[in-house]
């Protein structure tokens, strides 16, 4: 999410990424802080980013929520490109696409990696047809594209409250690998529905402000189950400088339809394609720090925590990430008001 505080040298606003949200059961994604805030641009502003991601999965938790440690854990490295671009002064585009390096690193001595191995055997020896290495959990790194994501933000209304409905989509780049806790995705089509409310806590603390968004997404089904999900996040900010802003914001998501690992294990069909259709549900919470190098370059540091959650991964998840803006000759100058409220 981007921070909606203050002027900074030169009279832009300061600016932030999002720091991560699981994304089906696969990786630790990021949702693009502008694709999720409240606040747009004005028209003609607009802004590149790039952000470094790294994440360690130490861990799982069970269908109960119970806590595995150290159970068929994994490592990734993300590189995510951002654009964004104020259409209008309440319409805003956002486009974009991470590039993904993960690898298992779990041990194939772990018991459950010994039950998988097991069920991929017998579904090997009843489908010869599958290709011998359907599993990316070899203990190398595989990397590749992920899923474009596109967004629409339209604001309506900027009184006190900031109302901001958004509307994205989720599409692969390409068909690539989903067996493994390797994987880089889900590779599946996603609509994603949702509001973005956000408030600036003027006069009492006019340097802070609150944020909440939920959204609904609507996931392409697999072998018929539906794997739709809603996701929700509040976020509180403050700026402790003009140019030096904190935050932390905790996030939850959950599956409405999916199957848990048991059952997925018990139907040998299911079971290959089991990391794409877990009915995951997840608590994490997060912190971050944004600097303003110059008048159009901002920094940030961000770590996530996976606190809690069921089918889904453990860990922790640290990126760094840099952000230009730009103004095109058909943008103008916004008011402070509009500096100060839209991140």
């Amino acid at each position: 999410m981007t921070v909606p505080l203050l002027t900074r040298r030169g009279g832009r606003s300061l600016a932030s990424w999002a720091i991560l949200a699981l994304t089906g059961v696969q990786l630790a994604l990021p949702r693009g802080a502008a694709a999720q805030s409240a606040w747009v641009p004005v028209a003609g502003e607009g802004s590149v980013g790039l952000v470094f991601q790294n994440l360690e999965f130490d861990g799982h938790f069970d269908g109960g929520g119970s806590h595995l440690e150290g159970v068929a854990g994994s490592r990734a490295h993300l590189a995510i490109f951002q654009f964004e671009y104020g259409l209008t002064d309440r319409l805003a585009f956002t486009a974009r696409l991470p590039y993904i390096a993960s690898k298992f690193t779990g041990t194939d001595d772990e018991p459950i990696m010994i039950l998988i191995r097991e069920r991929y055997e017998e579904y090997r020896r009843t489908h010869p047809d599958i290709p011998a290495d359907s599993s990316l959990d070899t203990g190398n790194y595989y990397a590749t594209f992920q899923d474009w994501g596109f967004t629409l933000r339209y604001n309506l209304l900027n009184r006190g409250v900031t109302v901001t409905p958004v509307v994205s989509a989720t599409i692969p780049s390409h068909h690539y690998r989903t067996i493994g806790e390797a994987a880089p995705g889900q590779d599946r089509l996603a609509l994603h529905t949702g509001v973005n409310v956000g408030r600036l806590l003027d006069p009492l603390l006019p340097r802070a402000y609150v944020h909440g968004r939920y959204t609904y997404s609507f996931v392409q089904r697999f072998r018929g189950i539906p794997l739709d999900r809603s996701s929700a996040e509040f976020e509180v900010g403050y700026a402790i400088t003009p140019i030096v802003s904190v935050r932390v914001l905790v996030n939850w998501m959950k599956t409405h339809g999916g199957v848990g690992f048991e059952e997925a294990y018990e139907d040998l069909t299911l079971f290959l394609s089991h990391d794409r259709l877990l009915a995951s549900r997840y608590w994490h919470t997060g912190a971050a720090t944004t600097v303003s190098l110059t008048n159009s370059i901002d920094l940030e540091g961000a770590v996530l925590l996976m606190l809690a959650g069921a089918d889904t991964h453990s860990g922790i998840g640290v990126n760094v990430g840099l952000t230009w803006h730009f103004l095109t000759p058909r943008g103008r100058r916004p008011s402070r008001q509009v500096r100060t409220a839209r991140r």
